[in-house]
């Protein structure tokens, strides 16, 4: 068995490795034999670290979406605390589940530009990593499922759920589109005035997904 601090090393630079060959080849192009390579060593080791290509890969984006998940979580944990009973305020979810999610992905660093690399290629693959994380992430879905019954009374469940689909692609279109604004075709950038601060995305994130979340729709003649 290797030092700790060796076996610390060795799983970090496996884990940099998958994050940057999945985010440019995806789940089913990356190999564990380009992935060793890349970190330098022998590819026995993914299998000692990790047990396989699945379980590097799922520690590959717990590493980047447990922290982004907790800090969601104390959010709404403060936003339930302020207000025990009763409805919740639609906009402070919104901002639970939002404001982590920019921050981390307009942070302008390397690491957070392969992030949304990261996660633009798995959105557009089929769902065999989203399947990996699947365990990691419904605890933290059924905390703002109820939160947002709680912010939205009255609406049925499958009205409710249209809508959380149509607010999250909105936010993963936009940061993936901010991330690459210096690349971005001029009209992009010209409709945005460069690359806009995190703030300001914030804000109108929430603003564009309340009204949508709170939009009446008209149900289709049968």
């Amino acid at each position: 068995m290797p030092p700790r601090g060796e076996a610390q090393e060795t799983q970090k630079l496996l884990l940099d490795a998958a994050e940057t060959i999945v985010a440019d080849h995806g789940f089913n192009g990356a190999s564990l034999r380009d992935i060793a390579d890349r970190a330098g060593v022998n590819v026995a080791l993914v299998k000692y670290h990790f047990g396989s290509k699945d379980g590097l890969v799922e520690a590959m984006m717990l590493r980047r979406i447990g922290p982004l998940d907790e800090r969601r979580l104390a959010l709404l944990d403060a936003v339930e605390a302020a207000t025990p009973t009763g409805p919740l305020r639609l906009e402070e979810v919104l901002e639970a589940l939002i404001r982590p999610a920019v921050e981390e992905g307009l942070a302008g660093t390397k690491e957070a530009k392969q992030f949304m690399r990261l996660i633009g290629r798995v959105f557009a693959e089929p769902p065999v990593v989203m399947k990996l994380m699947g365990r990691h992430i419904a605890p933290v879905m059924n905390r703002f499922d109820a939160a947002f019954e709680r912010a939205l009374p009255g609406f049925k469940p499958q009205d409710q759920a249209w809508r959380k689909v149509a607010c999250m692609g909105v936010v993963q279109h936009s940061l993936l589109m901010f991330s690459m604004i210096h690349e971005a075709p001029f009209p992009i950038q010209f409709l945005v005035g460069g690359a806009p601060k995190p703030e300001t995305v914030i804000r109108r994130l929430i603003a564009f997904c309340a009204a949508g979340m709170r939009a009446e729709v008209e149900e289709p003649k049968s």
